[in-house]
């Protein structure tokens, strides 16, 4: 009977021991734990980001003091980071590892994000988007064989889809790779009937990986265009219909203006009293003064590209060589070969071949860069780059960022830039025309007035309107 009452005597007491020694433990570890909650926050926010609910992990981050515990803090994003990896949220997770500086291996972190990024967009078949990316790494062991295959997948594409001279352009970049070279030599012979590559595109005229993206873009962009479908001369504006047909406006004293017949034209062209289409069937119609033989295009066949100047008319034909006629023959462009495209001013004639050098008739008018569209003018020249750079013969003041197409003409510059705004510069007033908004598709600068086409159609007109030659605001070619 008393050992029974000693051992109930004695159970509280152990009980209320042992609830002590547990609160005990239980606020030592509560005040592990509020010590180094950061720290267990850090962890957590890994665990939380890896089942994909961000905002929750962030929520947790964000109330670690990054000032007070910045390793946890750092620690915590950098988890995340590593979740999105694993997630294939590469964007979000290059984002996390961006601002975390020079913790850990943050950069390498960043770099394999791009690498992952790249290598799922390409999984997906879109090149163009992981060139973009990969184009910043090219200096990378990894970056450069998948930057190979982008372009050259890229290349085929356009290839395919009839832009064959910017395939072959970019198979000659990477010719070392894989069949790059004999494939770009086969579909240039094809194409243009050169045998020789080298003809065409010069082996030291390589693309620079730093630009070939501007490049692509800028053919795209170019692509959109509408050029040659206005056009002026000294006292008449001439303007392409979406059928085919061309209205004109102005003086008509030489019958400059007579196009009321003319279908199925593709490309209008304006001398100073002259005006010329080219039709789609590859064959030239003109009409005005025929003075000096300007109009003289009735043989004309497998016409690719028209171009005329005050008493000059010239073509550019399938197989890349130049006719002329007029005042001036140029007979310079005798010898002109795989041209891409031509442009004629008031005493030139300049042009760009398929490698992007660029030939003139007027030697000051040279430009040395490697050029994808030309304008010319009295007594300059303004190109484009392959970058989109504007570039001039002479000292011109105007200063313009990434351009689609540049234009000339009397004393004015034009150009139209990546967002398809045109912007028009008179060299010798020093000012730029007020232009209304809009996306330009077009411009055609003559020595007294120019004209901007719009792609709804309409058309603005500016400069001297003596002769009604700026009367297009009910124009809709369209």
């Amino acid at each position: 009977m008393n050992s029974v009452n000693r051992e109930s005597r004695a159970f509280p007491v152990n009980a209320i021991r042992i609830s002590v020694a547990l609160g005990i433990v239980f606020f030592i570890v509560a005040g592990i734990m509020m010590k180094n909650q950061s720290l267990v926050k850090s962890k957590l926010v890994g665990i939380i980001a890896l089942g994909g609910n961000y905002e929750m992990a962030l929520e947790f981050l964000n109330e670690i003091d990054a000032e007070k515990a910045p390793e946890h803090y750092n620690d915590g994003m950098y988890n995340v980071g590593q979740s999105m990896i694993k997630r294939g949220d590469y964007d979000s997770a290059l984002e996390c590892f961006s601002g975390l500086g020079d913790y850990s291996d943050s950069k390498q972190m960043c770099i394999l994000c791009h690498q992952k990024k790249a290598e799922k967009l390409m999984s997906e078949g879109d090149y163009f988007a992981a060139s973009d990316v990969l184009k910043d790494y090219l200096h990378s062991d990894w970056s450069g064989e998948l930057y190979k295959e982008c372009q050259y997948n890229i290349a085929l594409d356009k290839i395919e889809n009839g832009d064959w001279l910017v395939g072959v352009k970019l198979l000659w970049s990477i010719r070392e790779y894989r069949d790059a070279k004999s494939l770009a030599e086969k579909t240039a012979r094809e194409k243009s009937g050169e045998s020789d590559i080298q003809k065409i595109l010069n082996s030291e005229d390589t693309i620079d990986s730093s630009i070939m993206q501007d490049y692509i873009v800028l053919k795209d962009n170019r692509n959109l265009l509408k050029n040659g479908s206005i056009a002026v001369g000294f006292y008449h504006t001439v303007g392409l219909r979406q059928n085919g047909t061309v209205l004109a406006c102005g003086r008509n004293e030489q019958g400059q203006c007579n196009t009321e017949g003319w279908k199925n034209a593709v490309m209008v062209a304006a001398g100073a009293y002259h005006t010329v289409a080219l039709l789609s069937d590859g064959t030239v119609v003109a009409c005005g003064d025929n003075s000096c033989g300007q109009c003289n295009v009735g043989g004309w066949k497998n016409v690719v590209q028209i171009a005329a100047s005050d008493y000059n008319t010239a073509a550019l034909l399938a197989d890349g060589t130049v006719v002329t006629c007029g005042f001036n023959e140029w007979q310079q462009t005798a010898n002109w070969n795989h041209m891409e495209s031509i442009c004629a001013g008031t005493y030139s004639l300049c042009g760009i071949t398929m490698n992007g050098e660029m030939m003139t008739t007027h030697p000051s008018f040279l430009l040395e860069d490697k050029l994808t569209d030309i304008g010319t003018s009295t007594a300059f020249s303004i190109g484009l780059t392959y970058a989109g750079d504007v570039i001039y013969s002479a000292e011109t003041p105007c200063k313009w960022n990434k351009a689609v197409a540049v234009y000339a003409g009397g004393e004015t510059v034009a150009v139209i830039d990546r967002n398809f705004k045109p912007s028009v510069y008179h060299r010798r007033k020093a000012m730029y025309y007020e232009l209304p908004e809009g996306r330009a598709v077009s411009i055609s600068l003559g020595g007294t007035h120019f004209a901007v086409r719009y792609d709804d159609g309409s058309v603005f007109c500016a400069g001297l309107n003596d002769d009604g030659q700026c009367d297009t605001s009910g124009w809709n070619l369209n």
